[in-house]
């Protein structure tokens, strides 16, 4: 056998050497890099953490300065970012915020958290409008923990905004949507009841309110509640009963106090109360002749139109004529004509606003439905 040269041999010999060396060097070097990355990780988590801290005491242009300091080390960190949105938020910065939060919404526009926050700062601008676009897209959006809890919140707040621009056909499309989900708790079932009143929709409201009084039969607020549904449509006597019962278990309750007062008024002026005789019946005719006549007069000007004018002569006519027993039932009817003729003129000539809890208006519009 021919021996192999020895020359090839060492010369594989150093190549493995060579290839053992580099081997070692590039795990050294990868061991180096990870250990410095995990040395900047570490760092940009406590520069974050101080961040937060500085938040929650309410020091937001340091806690920015803290958060941006950590994302210099991790670009990448989306936690990172939506929390200087928050602090920027916090701070006043609402076109800083703005700036941070669309280029999270251009990486990702199915983040839920942002898109919240991108409501928030649009809120602020009073881009109403754009706003409550993104807190529809944060309610379906993706959200890392928590998903159904963090988008029902999200849901609340958009109620709360619609509620407060009076929307109230989307207010109410929000809360059929809401309604199952929501707590059974009292809290939350009252602030239901009173946001389906701000929806326009108290027919639903009272449902509501009576399902609370089912299981907490001594609510005041539950049968104040009622109340303003009944008065809201137009049910003053159903309304009457449910506020003074609101007064029996909490008297100093002002505001049904005030509304149980107008229902007593309403059914003292109310010519079509039930079981009314003719004679009281002509009696509260006339009395909405006179509540309409000393309306009018004091609102308008020295000089009305005089179509307006001889309304007015008419109305102060009705009042001096001497009726008999056999003409009150027409005369009543004529009377409600007259005084509803009175009301419509003064909308049309005063520059006063009307008062919209008016037992007059409220009863004019009853009878005009």
């Amino acid at each position: 056998m021919t021996p192999k040269p020895v020359a090839g041999r060492s010369f594989l010999g150093t190549m493995v050497l060579v290839l053992l060396a580099i081997a070692a060097l590039f795990a050294a070097d990868m061991f180096l890099a990870g250990m410095e990355r995990a040395e900047t990780g570490v760092e940009a988590a406590r520069l974050f953490q101080q961040g937060q801290a500085l938040m929650q005491l309410g020091k937001n242009a340091e806690a920015i300065n803290r958060i941006e300091d950590a994302i210099l080390i991790e670009r990448g960190n989306r936690d990172y970012r939506r929390t200087l949105a928050q602090a920027q938020l916090a701070a006043g910065m609402t076109a800083n915020a703005e700036a941070t939060l669309t280029e999270l919404l251009q990486n990702d526009s199915s983040d839920g958290f942002a898109s919240k926050l991108m409501g928030r700062a649009l809120v602020k601008e009073g881009r109403f409008a754009e706003a409550i676009s993104y807190l529809h897209r944060a309610i379906y959006g993706q959200w890392d923990e928590d998903a159904a809890e963090n988008r029902l919140r999200v849901r609340y707040e958009l109620i709360d905004l619609l509620a407060k621009r009076n929307s109230k056909e989307e207010l109410l499309a929000e809360l059929l949507s809401v309604q199952d989900q929501a707590p059974r708790d009292l809290k939350t079932q009252l602030r239901m009841g009173r946001l389906f009143l701000v929806a326009g929709s108290p027919a639903r409201a009272a449902d509501v309110f009576r399902e609370i009084l089912h299981d907490a039969p001594t609510s005041a607020d539950a049968y104040a509640g009622l109340g303003d549904s009944d008065f809201a449509r137009g049910n003053y006597r159903a309304a009457q009963r449910d506020f003074q019962t609101t007064i029996r278990l909490a008297p100093n309750n002002q505001a049904s106090l005030q509304r149980l007062d107008i229902c007593n008024q309403l059914l003292l002026l109310d010519p079509t109360v039930r079981g009314l005789g003719q004679s009281e019946r002509f009696r509260r005719s006339v009395k909405l002749v006179e509540l309409g006549l000393t309306e009018t007069s004091q609102c308008v000007d020295q000089h009305p139109s005089p179509d307006l004018e001889l309304l007015l002569d008419k109305a102060g006519k009705a009042l001096k004529a001497h009726v008999t027993a056999a003409h009150q039932n027409e005369e009543s009817e004529s009377n409600v004509d007259l005084a509803e003729q009175l009301w419509q003129a003064r909308k049309k000539e005063c520059k006063a606003p009307l008062a919209s809890d008016s037992p007059l208006a409220l009863v004019l519009a009853k009878l005009a439905q």
